[in-house]
């Protein structure tokens, strides 16, 4: 039988945190194709992940990754879709359950950029 191990990240390094309004949030989620926000802990956000490498792909097997950017915005309640003030709506994926995301959020509320 397989033996299946959950391992979960030791270090995600952040190489930018960009504060939004709600309206640049879902614009900018809008112009992706088939992009999603996500929920989490009062949070809407999206992240970008580095393009994938030799290195990367190295670091991840020791438990490391990256993330390029993580924009967000307060949200306090969580529904299924995101409007702007000028009607352009988005999908809304709540990831309370996943521990990364949960953990990314508190992360990201004890930071300086938090309370610009």
């Amino acid at each position: 039988m397989t033996e299946f191990i959950h391992e979960p990240y030791k270090k995600v390094l952040v190489r930018e945190i960009i504060k939004m309004s709600l309206d640049d949030l879902v614009s900018l989620i809008a112009t992706l194709e088939s992009a999603s926000a996500y929920w989490a802990e009062g949070v809407l956000f999206v992240s970008f992940a580095i393009t994938e490498s030799d290195d990367l792909g190295k670091r991840e097997i020791e438990g490391e990754t990256y993330l390029d950017r993580v924009m967000f915005t307060r949200y306090d309640k969580y529904t299924k879709t995101a409007r702007s003030s000028t009607n352009v709506e988005i999908n809304v994926l709540n990831v309370q359950k996943s521990h990364l995301y949960r953990d990314l959020v508190v992360w990201l509320k004890k930071q300086p950029v938090w309370n610009e």
